[in-house]
């Protein structure tokens, strides 16, 4: 079958975590190439993305077409199939309910007598969202990434995406981008489209951020350019682990995984038994299943080539493996742990309950569906509201407050070596 078929204990858990993501490891030849294709948008700008287009995109465009207008994306919109607006609304929702607590949550206003702090959130004025849409459209990551900006009160948001062949696929991708407040779309795709939101071109206004999912390209692109604009995280190919015991449908957890695995061939796809019985089921279900598939289907190559499954001896064996993993999406279908989720502090995003599925996590939820992959769950979350504001402190002393300050601080200062910080704040009280 091709899937790397592993045993976890305590001992090796963390072990074998990093061998897996190891696998999926790139040459440097990626990191070149992504080089010359920034070099090549800063010295030619617009000739650069439009070679480019024709090159690696297979799709011919004059310097006009490079932009579309929020006008354009207007008119795509109300020219779209009722049904498909009506899920693009219906998932726009959701994303504000979730976005909008978010926001509120992060205000806060403190006062006693010595000052009063405030820290309230600030829109970052300018933000390029990156989506990626080589082999298909994701309208729904076009909304993800738009509708936090809209939240944040981003006054300038710009949609960077790969143009497309058919004209069916950009009216799509224009409809969502008006749906989610985009001033800009941008028709650029992979490194080339990171340099230009970077570092602007003719037609491009370079902008402050840079956020959004892509392939190796996109992330190479992204961590070359983030010493001269902010980016948000590491955001790839997608990543799956589903954890199973004796109870769990066996084919519905194949089918979750086949899911995922049809996003791209890099994709890293796997199952944790909690059983002997469970690791037995879901390799009979993933071989059957696999039989089905057409030879070339990215489903097929990313589950053989990056799939594997693993059979924990224990919870805590799992738990370990999980948390040194870090997957993009775990999903959980073990009955007699799902009590045990706090054990659980590194993941994108978990799924649990009765009924689990990592579709209905990336377009029904309502919590953001561009997450952290290679291992960057370890440290953050996924895309949300917060990458897209600064928090601005304000704070107004009292002066009970500043002779206060002199006598409890007094000390502390001195015992750093800075005699002008006391010298400052004991003119400040005398003045």
């Amino acid at each position: 079958m091709g899937m790397r078929v592993e045993k976890i204990s305590g001992e090796n858990a963390a072990e074998v975590a990093r061998l897996l993501r190891a696998r999926g490891s790139q040459t440097g030849k990626i990191s070149e190439a992504v080089m010359e294709i920034i070099e090549s948008v800063r010295r030619e700008g617009d000739h650069a993305l439009l070679r480019l287009a024709e090159e690696l995109d297979g799709v011919h465009m004059s310097r006009d077409e490079l932009i579309s207008t929020r006008q354009e994306a207007r008119e795509a919109f109300e020219n779209s199939p009722e049904r498909l607006v009506s899920a693009m609304k219906s998932l726009r929702r959701r994303l504000l309910r979730v976005e909008k607590r978010l926001y509120r949550r992060l205000s806060l206003k403190i006062v006693d007598g010595a000052c009063s702090v405030e820290i309230r959130p600030v829109a970052i004025e300018s933000i390029g969202c990156y989506a990626p849409g080589g082999s298909a459209s994701y309208p729904s990551t076009v909304l993800m990434m738009g509708v936090p900006g809209l939240v944040a009160g981003v006054e300038r948001l710009v949609l960077a995406t790969p143009p497309r062949k058919r004209e069916e696929d950009r009216r799509t991708v224009l409809a969502a981008s008006y749906l989610a407040g985009y001033r800009e779309i941008l028709w650029a795709g992979g490194a080339q489209a990171i340099a230009a939101l970077a570092y602007g071109t003719e037609s491009v206004r370079r902008v402050e951020k840079i956020v959004g999912p892509g392939n190796r390209y996109v992330l190479e692109a992204k961590l070359a350019v983030s010493r001269d604009v902010a980016v948000d995280f590491t955001a790839g190919p997608t990543e799956l682990l589903v954890v199973l015991d004796h109870s769990a449908p066996a084919r519905q957890v194949a089918l979750e995984m086949a899911a995922q695995a049809e996003h791209s061939p890099d994709t890293l796809i796997g199952a944790l038994a909690l059983d002997q019985e469970s690791e037995a089921a879901i390799l009979e279900s993933l071989s059957d299943l696999l039989k089905h598939l057409p030879e070339d289907s990215q489903a097929r190559v990313s589950l053989q080539r990056n799939g594997f499954v693993c059979t924990a001896d224990s919870w805590e064996a799992a738990v370990r493996f999980i948390n040194n993993l870090a997957p993009e999406h775990l999903l959980l279908y073990a009955k007699s742990e799902r009590g045990s989720i706090k054990d659980i502090r590194s993941a994108g995003v978990v799924s649990y309950g009765r009924h689990p599925s990592g579709v209905f996590l990336d377009y029904y939820a309502g919590p953001n569906h561009v997450l952290p992959t290679d291992g960057v769950a370890s440290i953050r979350g996924g895309l949300s509201v917060l990458d897209y504001v600064k928090l601005l402190t304000t704070v107004r002393p009292t002066r009970a407050g500043l002779r206060r300050a002199l006598r409890d601080m007094r000390e502390l200062i001195m015992a750093e070596g800075l005699p002008l910080h006391l010298r400052a704040l004991e003119e400040v009280v005398g003045g």
